[in-house]
């Protein structure tokens, strides 16, 4: 789903170039312009960044992409809008208040601009950017539940595209996408449907507030179970540590458990807890010294069958993990030469 993502988007935005510039300062002005401002922070000097993008009736849909690893730092967060951001290549840390997350191909991140985010780009990563104006999200929550939320609407903020929710989010995507940026014959029409289908299933999928509006209590306790569930799990990545183990951790059972990740993710607990151990483990092989080894780095992070890690880890990022070890190296060579 991840590959297929990349490949409609470069197609359908190719033509549509906002900027491209090496030029820090132009880079952090432009994207400000569009975003909240931000302090921009290459790690390197071969900054190469790109921007593409369309504006349909409320939604604004980007491609952006810095080419060398950059940090970004939120320094005046807005409040009037949310980003959907879902990586095309390479992996991006995001860190906040509420919580950190390695968003990468497979998966994205619900990112609310009233709060300020630290973002770590790694060298090569380009993200699709959804811009959702939170005034007509607004009305799109009242037009579903004939009332306005109580407090500020919330989101769960992490994205599994290989879920059937993560699914039909990237078809609609796509639908959307082929409207505004190639419209056809009555093509506006088109686009203000996919817009508000966009904002419909933005809601349904991963709006807390929403799901407390239909479900009550019981809306409110699957998300507090399942947070429970991943700090745990990320307290405990070096750890062997069992479903049961899990479950006992989130105050509810196995079975239960199960069924709610399922329903959130798309994924087991398990699962999850596999996909939390490789991100660890890729960001580790990316910064690895010279004498670090793959297998020593899986083991360490709770990735006891090899074989199966290898596999996992390919199908999850793309390329093996010595690959992976060795563009780190590379790339470390390259700046520690200038």
């Amino acid at each position: 789903m991840a590959h297929t993502m990349a490949g409609w988007t470069q197609a359908l935005l190719a033509q549509h170039v906002l900027f491209a510039s090496q030029d820090v300062d132009e880079v952090r002005t432009r994207v400000a312009e569009l975003l909240n401002d931000h302090v921009l922070e290459p790690r390197g000097s071969t900054l190469a960044a790109r921007l593409n993008g369309v504006q349909a009736d409320a939604l604004s849909l980007w491609m952006l992409e810095y080419g060398e690893a950059v940090v970004v730092e939120e320094t005046r967060p807005g409040g009037d809008f949310l980003l959907v951001q879902l990586p095309l290549s390479g992996s991006v840390g995001v860190e906040c208040e509420e919580g950190s997350w390695t968003v990468s191909p497979g998966s994205g991140l619900v990112m609310p601009s009233n709060v300020p985010h630290r973002l770590n780009w790694e060298a090569g990563a380009s993200q699709v950017i959804l811009k959702v104006p939170l005034a007509r999200l607004l009305l799109e929550y009242g037009s579903l539940t004939g009332t306005r939320p109580a407090e500020t609407l919330r989101f769960n903020r992490r994205i599994e595209l290989d879920s059937s929710d993560g699914e039909q989010w990237s078809a609609l995507m796509r639908y959307f996408c082929e409207q505004v940026a190639h419209p056809s014959q009555l093509g506006w029409l088109k686009a203000r449907m996919a817009e508000e289908a966009l904002m419909r299933h933005l809601l349904c999928a991963q709006s807390i507030s929403l799901h407390e509006h239909y479900l009550g209590d019981q809306g409110r306790e699957v998300p507090k179970r399942l947070q429970r569930a991943r700090a745990f799990m990320e307290a405990n990545l070096q750890e062997d540590i069992s479903l049961d183990d899990i479950a006992r951790h989130s105050g509810t059972s196995p079975r239960n458990l199960s069924r709610m990740c399922r329903v959130q993710y798309g994924a087991s607990p398990m699962q999850l807890l596999r996909d939390m151990r490789l991100d660890k483990v890729r960001r580790e092989l990316s910064d690895a010294p010279a004498d670090a080894g793959v297998s020593d780095v899986a083991l360490r992070w709770g990735c006891a069958h090899l074989g199966r890690f290898a596999a996992a880890y390919r199908q999850r990022f793309g390329e093996a993990p010595h690959e992976t070890l060795m563009a780190g190296r590379a790339r470390r060579r390259s700046l520690s030469s200038r």
